[in-house]
């Protein structure tokens, strides 16, 4: 089970769109997490760039139970943080997510292993 949303350091994240968006992560809100992204948002995954819509659907919301367990470091005005994150496909380990915005829209997410 996931933790509860008040361990994971979301006080840390201000921007009100990247924090809807880890929400909606933990809770495996599939509807309002893809409502926060423009139409033609780019994505990529350690490095490597990929379909935002297949990865999230089988990363993310898929049959394999994935969240964040913590936040531990945010930069660049809450766009950017580390976080320890937990993947019944592949575990635990640590990650980088970094969000780019037009307007209120995420147009770009890039994530991957990191260590920090």
């Amino acid at each position: 089970m996931k933790p509860p949303a008040t361990s994971l350091g979301l006080d840390a994240i201000r921007d009100p769109v990247v924090r809807s968006a880890v929400e909606a992560l933990n809770g495996r809100d599939e509807k309002r997490w893809y409502g926060l992204f423009s139409e033609d948002a780019s994505f990529s995954d350690d490095g490597i760039p990929r379909d935002l819509v297949a990865w999230c659907g089988e990363e993310l919301f898929g049959s394999w139970r994935a969240y964040l367990v913590s936040i531990d470091m945010v930069e660049d005005a809450g766009l950017k943080f580390y976080a320890k994150y937990h993947s019944d496909k592949w575990g635990d380990f640590k990650t980088f997510w970094r969000f780019a915005l037009e307007g209120s829209k995420i147009s770009r997410l890039d994530v991957g292993a990191t260590n920090y």
